[in-house]
């Protein structure tokens, strides 16, 4: 997460890193967050742990979130949609995918 947390900055967002799918929960439950970006392969809490969290969570639900995975074809992409995720970036991606991406999220949620 560290390259997307660099790509981010450089774009000009302003991040909130998470250090795995607890913290990630927490800081969503905790803070006012637009958008999350989340590995679906983590130890302890998986991303789509922490999606399901999010979306289940009335407080935190209209937030978007975008799954990020080298895995789509192993149903993990399949599960992080069956539990809530806006989207799914696939690894390897480029830097103006992501951001394509976010914006896409973000424009959604504000109605533009």
């Amino acid at each position: 997460m560290v390259f997307i947390t660099h790509v981010l900055t450089e774009a000009g967002y302003r991040v909130v890193p998470a250090y795995g799918g607890e913290d990630a929960i927490q800081k969503a439950k905790s803070r006012k967050i637009d958008l999350v970006v989340t590995d679906l392969a983590m130890p302890k809490v998986s991303g789509v742990e922490v999606i399901h969290a999010i979306k289940s969570d009335p407080a935190t639900q209209h937030i978007p979130v975008i799954a990020v995975t080298a895995h789509v074809w192993d149903g993990i992409g399949r599960a992080a949609s069956e539990v809530g995720a806006d989207a799914c970036v696939s690894k390897p991606f480029t830097r103006a995918k992501l951001i394509q991406e976010i914006h896409k999220q973000l424009s959604a949620v504000r109605g533009e």
